[in-house]
């Protein structure tokens, strides 16, 4: 496997969760425009997906740190926005999880068959 096909494989899942939270950003913005909280709990996800994909290429002892504070956010918004009963949202966070965790897995896969070959 060359580096383009490991690089795609491993972002696969990233790129997955970014569309499940550009998804939920939207239906926060038309349903919930005037309201505080949930528009940060929206947006903030993406800025710290974008920060961590970012560091991860410079800084990689931040990029850990960072891309710790977006996996609770995540597991925050899931919760916040089933408690708010929004529920369209709320799946949406859910597979951002998800995506997630795959990307996290599938890190792991490409590094140990990196090193096996």
């Amino acid at each position: 496997m060359n580096q383009r096909e490991q690089f795609l494989i491993a972002h696969m899942f990233f790129l997955t969760a970014l569309v499940f939270l550009l998804c939920a950003a939207v239906v926060v913005l038309i349903r919930q425009r005037k309201e505080g909280k949930p528009m940060v709990l929206a947006f903030l996800p993406l800025a710290l997906i974008f920060l961590t994909a970012y560091l991860g290429k410079h800084w990689t002892s931040a990029h850990q740190v960072v891309n710790i504070f977006y996996d609770g956010l995540l597991l925050y918004n899931t919760y916040y926005f089933w408690k708010a009963q929004q529920r369209l949202t709320f799946w949406f966070y859910i597979l951002a999880v998800i995506s997630t965790a795959l990307d996290f897995a599938m890190h792991f896969v490409i590094s140990g068959q990196i090193k096996s070959e």
